[in-house]
């Protein structure tokens, strides 16, 4: 009888996990309590796979800084990108561009003697973007490699909380009529006064890539310019954190300003927080208020620098 209890016992633990588990976000924890393992560990292995990381911030500092106390042994944002993945889908899909970079969040709790890495699924970058592609299975599967090759002893998990389904728009695209030969100069004033604006906001500007150069690198040459910029407000990705650290696959947000050669456009594309609400799942009045207070003001520095 004991072991049909014992048996029963760890039927019930996999039904629970399995229902449970969040479709959007892949989660990994692995033993760390000599805490030898750390985000430059899992930075140089995807180096050595043959991404580009762009930045691996360590965000532990500023939280201890800006905040005085921090509930983390270490709390880092890698934001990377494979180029023959990225390049390919950005072909395909200006939009897909707000996953390069992507993110990933490697933490470890005080007290835990595990280390997590927590990053998004195809399924949720493919819903997001509403693009169905093969590529962004082919990303995930060298995602799930590199960091097994990385951390052998690394088990997927999940985070113990169902995604909620939204009918909200995941991304805002912005479009404004600029011809061609005027759209270099107008990009330069457009960023500088968009710069200018988030700094009171509480914006920053964590990263910036020149994808046009890597576009072009791989004889890629439909565009006047593509900028990818990573954005991060310290204080909402510190408020996520204290309960749902796996919200640094989010951060920092990745927005893209790019003009194909003759469109006459040109267009900027940028997540929504609703990502962040129903992967999440968030229900905390305070933070879903300080979220949509932090769309809201980019949404308006935004529109006001392309006037």
């Amino acid at each position: 009888m004991k072991k049909y209890t014992v048996t029963l016992f760890y039927l019930l633990a996999l039904i629970v996990t399995f229902a449970s588990a969040n479709d959007d976000i892949l989660l990994y924890k692995v033993p760390n309590k000599d805490h030898k393992i750390s985000a430059k560990t899992i930075a140089d292995g995807f180096i050595a796979a043959g991404y580009t990381v762009a930045k691996n911030q360590d965000m532990n500092g500023p939280y201890q800084k800006q905040f005085s106390k921090t509930a983390f042994e270490s709390y880092n944002l890698i934001s990377l990108y494979h180029p023959e993945t990225s390049v390919a889908l950005v072909s395909k899909y200006p939009r897909s561009g707000i996953f390069t970079p992507f993110s990933i969040a490697v933490y470890q709790r005080k007290g835990d003697n595990n280390l997590y890495i927590a990053l998004l699924r195809a399924k949720a970058q493919e819903h997001i973007v509403k693009v169905q592609d093969p590529l962004f299975k082919k990303l995930e599967a060298l995602n799930k490699k590199t960091i097994m090759k990385i951390l052998p002893a690394a088990k997927e998990t999940s985070p113990g909380y169902d995604a909620v389904k939204t009918d909200k728009p995941l991304f805002t695209k912005y479009s404004f009529d600029v011809d061609d030969e005027n759209a270099m100069d107008a990009r330069e004033e457009m960023v500088m006064l968009m710069t200018e604006s988030m700094k009171p906001s509480g914006f920053v500007v964590a990263n910036y890539i020149d994808f046009n150069a890597v576009l072009k690198d791989e004889k890629k040459d439909d565009y006047l310019f593509y900028d990818a910029y990573s954005l991060c407000k310290l204080k909402i990705i510190y408020e996520l954190s204290k309960t749902k650290p796996e919200a640094g696959a989010f951060a920092p947000c990745t927005m893209v300003i790019y003009h194909k050669k003759g469109s006459n456009k040109t267009e900027i594309v940028s997540l929504n927080i609703d990502n962040l609400t129903s992967t999440l799942a968030l229900k905390d009045k305070a933070l879903l208020q300080l979220l949509e207070k932090a769309q809201s003001d980019m949404q308006k520095i935004i529109e006001e620098a392309a006037e």
